[in-house]
């Protein structure tokens, strides 16, 4: 018998879900882009592309890059989750890009932008997955690695991915303490 999930619940999920998101972009626009810092994942390759090429956002980047993977997703895990991400990942794309454009923040002291800024990131991709949604990129990612090297953890999937992505903008930015702050 199918578990029949009310408008509240839906109501419930999509509004924490749409404050993680609000999070998420804060963190990213107020302590990691104006102290140049390294952002893992998906975000991170927005922001070594947007550097290069100025006019592609880090939003656009987001949902270029995770669209095929929410396709490969939705044929692999089913719809159930991934309409929340899908959700999730479209609205923060949008989030960070308009409040990027509206709001330019100045930088910090770097150890401050890290612990606050990952405080905050760290309580929007916990609310995020707590509704049973994620931004795609890294987790969705990880998961779908998952089936190819299930000796590996998901933590230590997204952990590679995270690293690789944070020594390339180490690399793009010629910034070795900013990737390791």
């Amino acid at each position: 018998m199918k578990k029949t999930i009310s408008v509240r619940e839906i109501f419930k999920t999509y509004f924490w879900v749409s404050a993680a998101c609000l999070l998420y972009a804060l963190s990213f626009n107020w302590f990691f882009v104006p102290n140049d810092l390294a952002f893992g994942g998906f975000t991170g390759i927005g922001q070594i592309i947007n550097a290069y090429v100025p006019f592609v956002s880090v939003g656009s980047v987001l949902i270029v890059l995770n669209t095929p993977l929410f396709f490969i997703g939705m044929r692999r895990f089913g719809v159930g989750m991934l309409l929340s991400s899908l959700f999730a990942m479209a609205f923060s794309s949008v989030v960070i890009d308009t409040m990027g454009a509206l709001v330019h923040f100045r930088p910090m002291d770097p150890l401050l932008a890290c612990l606050y800024g990952g405080v905050l990131l760290g309580a929007s991709v916990g609310i995020m997955m707590r509704a049973g949604a994620t931004t795609g990129g890294t987790e969705l990612l990880a998961r779908l690695l998952k089936r190819r090297f299930g000796n590996l953890s998901m933590g230590r999937l997204c952990m590679i991915i995270d690293f690789v992505v944070i020594a390339l903008h180490s690399i793009a930015f010629g910034h070795l303490e900013n990737a390791l702050y």
